[in-house]
């Protein structure tokens, strides 16, 4: 995982903000709880080794990301999906703490 990617893009938010005006906040709030939603799916998948689902929810996960401009946790996403694919449980595990991380991280952006 390449750490130099960006928690968030700021050029992304700014243009966000642009285009949303007054409903930016809003948007914010659905991506944050949508992510929340992703990621209880990605952690049952997990447990449950059901590797289709996994790659489902962290494909969706990532076309949020890349509108958000959560670039990390996109590249992330992309490397859960990529874990289901394989059924690589080890890489998927990795993945998902990766995830977590920097959703909380990504969240903090966001939220200040």
């Amino acid at each position: 995982m390449s750490e130099a990617l960006k928690d968030i893009d700021p050029d992304v938010q700014l243009n966000l903000r642009d285009l949303m005006q007054d409903d930016y906040r809003l948007l914010v709030d659905t991506f944050l709880a949508d992510a929340a939603k992703r990621m209880m799916q990605l952690a049952q998948s997990l447990d449950s080794a059901d590797w289709e689902s996994f790659r489902q929810a962290a494909h969706s996960f990532k076309g949020s990301c890349g509108n958000m401009g959560a670039q990390a946790l996109q590249q992330a996403c992309s490397e859960a999906e990529s874990a289901a694919l394989s059924a690589d449980a080890t890489a998927a595990r990795q993945a998902y703490q990766d995830l977590r991380r920097l959703f909380l991280r990504a969240e903090m952006a966001l939220t200040h």
